[in-house]
């Protein structure tokens, strides 16, 4: 039984994660920044945006959608950080 339920746990992680990272965007690349990465991530990144998103998912698309879940989980966090410089309002 516990078995079960750890492989009902995986397999709702993994349709989360694609349901969340791997889905398309309006954010077009070309209206954006430059942002460099390591060539390592930018490769690994690129199999996985091709192979798993079938195609349709772009590396931006993928990025723009890894930042907008890290800000909705850490921006309470990152607002109190923030807060303590003596910096303008995030």
């Amino acid at each position: 039984m516990k078995n079960l339920k750890q492989k009902t746990d995986k397999a709702l992680r993994t349709a989360q994660y694609k349901s969340t990272f791997l889905t398309t965007t309006e954010f077009m690349a070309r209206k954006g920044k430059t942002v460099y990465i390591s060539k390592e991530f930018h490769q690994k990144l690129n199999l996985l945006v091709f192979m798993l998103g079938g195609g349709k998912v772009t590396l931006a698309d993928y990025l723009q959608n890894l930042l907008q879940h890290h800000f909705e989980d850490f921006g309470a966090e990152m607002k109190e950080l923030y807060g303590k410089t003596d910096k303008p309002n995030f």
